[in-house]
This record gives structure tokens, C-alpha cells and sequence, in this order.
């Protein structure tokens, strides 16, 4: 069963620390930082990937970006977005 992780409570209390923690522990790279804006990841599988985080909670997009997040590491990792989530609650 695939489920995807909408609800904005959830989304706005993903911790930027904890995902950059997560990132590098699956070997995805740091390409660039915008000051405390946003940080963009990328990882060679097969194919590349890249991830923008936002840093800020405050910033507009913020739930809609960590939605991509999880999107995007549910197909690299091969894991569902409720075992992601589970690494940052």
C-alpha cells in the first residue's frame, strides 16, 4: 500500500536538521546553500537526483517542498513516506 504524506501539520514539523542528518547517512551530497533559505542535495543512482530544503519553516513553500522531499526519497530509497517520516518524529 502507497501512501502519500499530505497533511500540513506533519509536513510544516519536518525538522530541516534532521533531514540534511538523513541525507548524508544515504550518502546524498550537499551541491549548494543559500544562505539559511534552502539547501540543494544530489545523489547519483542510476540516474541523479536532487532534492531542494527548504531551512526555514517560515518560508511559503515550505510543506509543499518536503512533500517533493518525501516523494523524491520514497523512489530513491525504495521505502514508503510512513517509514521516512518515522525517522524525523
Amino acid at each position: 500500500m502507497i501512501v502519500t504524506v499530505r497533511d500540513s501539520s506533519i509536513l510544516f514539523n519536518l525538522d530541516p536538521m534532521q533531514i540534511t542528518a538523513y541525507l548524508q547517512s544515504r550518502g546524498w551530497l550537499q551541491q549548494s546553500r543559500v544562505d539559511d533559505k534552502e539547501s540543494i542535495w544530489v545523489i547519483s543512482i542510476n540516474d541523479e537526483f536532487s532534492i531542494t530544503l527548504p531551512l526555514n519553516p517560515k518560508t511559503r513553500s515550505y510543506a509543499l517542498r518536503m512533500a517533493e522531499i518525501l516523494e523524491t526519497l520514497e523512489w530513491v530509497d525504495g521505502r514508503s513516506q510512513l517509514y521516512i517520516v518515522s525517522f524525523f518524529v
